[in-house]
């Protein structure tokens, strides 16, 4: 893969139309999430019931973007996708959503959507978009070659540009492009998208970076994900380097040695954190009432034996101890 930053060309699902291979692509239903993952990188989509219907995903290319429509019912996206290469591109995106109530979780910062103002963000830094009512929305995936390292590192948390008068030029645009996909060549989708990257410029333009113009170092962009990942799947019994691998999209080694440089394993870390949370439930007064057995389940440990050793040894004092302490 190449350092181009360019967006893959158009990827066929399941259930798919049969329009040429430039053209649009739709997925619906059981197909929606798979389609979700192809396009759009190493995302994990969550929906609270089996229920498929009402799910619809239509996506095109525009050059070097891609522009994606999409509706769904409540269901949450974990980004975990990680750049094992320091040269693998990701797409920044943009969402602007039209129905529904969503926040977006990221950099120790919450964005709440508004319906109509976008929201830019880089997935290659771990996120959480929690929908927590059925949505429709317009993302946009733009090459990261086309940002200067200024703006790429201002989104180390979601950037929400001032309202201005582009938005709701880019928005038509957006909307029109859906709707007459069909009807325009591939060249003139490649210029529509060329336009909707200076469009997208002019919106987060005029905002000084304060930070220091350098690039991020590999190993620490994956330690940065794997301990959100940890963090969010410490349940997990079976949370090991081979899954965390896995999941990143790189090899154990890689995850080592980004633990390494901090003088811990991703093993230590994992049991320290699961102990650490487990202290915290302990003490809390609305906890009381769960059991020991529960709260050692709850993070992952696989007998309550263990978890009373383990508990011991880093705390210096037994569970019940620590729970008549507080």
């Amino acid at each position: 893969m190449g350092n181009t930053g360019a967006i893959p060309p158009a990827v066929t699902v399941t259930r798919i139309d049969r329009a040429p291979f430039d053209a649009t692509r739709i997925a619906t239903g059981c197909e929606f999430a798979s389609a979700a993952a192809q396009l759009f990188g190493n995302v994990r989509l969550e929906f609270p019931s089996e229920h498929k219907t009402g799910r619809r995903l239509a996506s095109l290319p525009l050059g070097d973007c891609r522009l994606s429509q999409l509706q769904a019912g409540v269901h949450t996206v974990h980004g975990e996708r990680v750049a094992a290469r320091s040269f693998d591109p990701d797409a920044v995106k943009l969402i602007i959503q039209s129905t529904g109530q969503s926040v977006l979780e990221q950099g120790g910062s919450l964005s709440v959507f508004r319906n109509n103002a976008p929201i830019i963000y880089d997935p290659t830094r771990p996120y959480r978009l929690v929908n927590k009512t059925p949505v429709r929305l317009l993302m946009l995936q733009l090459p990261r070659g086309r940002f200067p390292q200024a703006v790429l590192h201002r989104l180390k948390s979601p950037i929400l540009p001032e309202e201005n008068g582009l938005v709701p030029i880019l928005l038509a645009m957006m909307r029109s492009t859906m709707t007459q996909a069909d009807t325009v060549g591939a060249a003139a989708r490649a210029g529509i998208g060329s336009a909707m990257i200076e469009l997208v410029h002019g919106l987060i333009d005029g905002k000084p970076d304060p930070l220091p113009q350098m690039p991020r170092p590999p190993l620490d962009l994956l330690l940065e994900r794997v301990k959100a990942f940890i963090a969010h799947n410490l349940s997990r019994p079976d949370l090991s380097v081979e899954l965390i691998a896995r999941r990143m999209g790189c090899s154990q080694r890689y995850v080592y040695r980004a633990f390494d440089q901090h003088g811990t394993t991703p093993s230590d870390y994992v049991w320290g954190l699961r102990l650490e949370h487990a202290r915290a439930s302990l003490q809390r007064q609305d906890q009381r009432a769960r059991s020991i057995t529960d709260v050692a389940f709850s993070l992952g440990f696989s007998s309550t034996s263990h978890f009373s050793r383990a508990f011991r040894q880093r705390h210096g004092m037994t569970p019940s101890d620590c729970r008549r302490q507080a």
